[in-house]
């Protein structure tokens, strides 16, 4: 009989736990972000197999797990969005710590360089020691590093990485090797339901509310 296969995924939750809106924020399963969900979601069904078991460790990094992760798992996954951001440098520096005490294969998918409208990765020169160590401690355990777009791919062959594939978000590939995409509707119209999203701080401070106005408005 074939051994199933354990993976540790990076998530704040499986796609199949059910949780109110209430509790998804109080327990911050999205990490502040709902757009994290497309990505953990997609990166689990993707690697759930008749063969494979994914289990999600949550959002935060525990490194005295990390004897127990390499007794119970086959492999760690990472699928990080935009952890090349300055405000996530001390998360990305846990999980390089973590998986520095790793001796199981480690795997990131999609992750991205998050910069302004003009992609000038000057703003990301304070972290650049971070994210150096970073993949260089997921390249010891990893043939490649999967990131989100061209930008990110160019932004880590600067630094010396060859082996860093763009891949896109892991969500393009939920349903097969093809996106299909369909739409209800040939047009939007006045009368067009559109739902909105946006994080806290692009609302209170980055003018997002002014977008929403307007948008609601016209």
């Amino acid at each position: 009989m074939k051994s199933v296969k354990r993976v540790l995924l990076r998530s704040g939750k499986s796609p199949y736990d059910v949780l109110s809106a209430e509790d998804a924020l109080h327990r911050d399963v999205i990490a502040t972000n709902a757009g994290n969900l497309i990505f953990s979601d997609a990166a689990h069904k993707i690697l759930e197999t008749p063969d494979t078991e994914v289990v999600s460790n949550g959002i935060g990094t525990d490194l005295a797990a990390a004897a127990r992760v390499n007794e119970e798992y086959d492999a760690f996954v990472i699928p990080p969005a935009n952890a090349f951001r300055t405000s996530f440098e001390r998360q990305l520096n846990r999980l390089k710590r973590l998986i520095g005490k790793l001796r199981i294969p480690v795997v990131v998918l999609g992750v991205g360089a998050q910069t302004g409208a003009s992609y000038n990765p000057a703003r990301l020169k304070p972290m650049e020691q971070s994210v150096r160590e970073f993949c260089a401690a997921v390249l010891e355990r990893s043939a490649s590093i999967g990131v989100r777009g061209e930008f990110t791919e160019r932004y880590l062959r600067d630094m010396g990485f060859r082996d860093a594939e763009v891949i896109g978000c892991p969500s393009m590939f939920l349903y097969g090797s093809a996106l299909d995409v369909r739409k209800r509707v040939p047009a939007l119209t006045a009368e067009s339901r559109i739902a909105v999203n946006g994080s806290h701080s692009a609302v209170q401070k980055q003018g997002l509310d002014r977008i929403v106005g307007r948008t609601h408005a016209r």
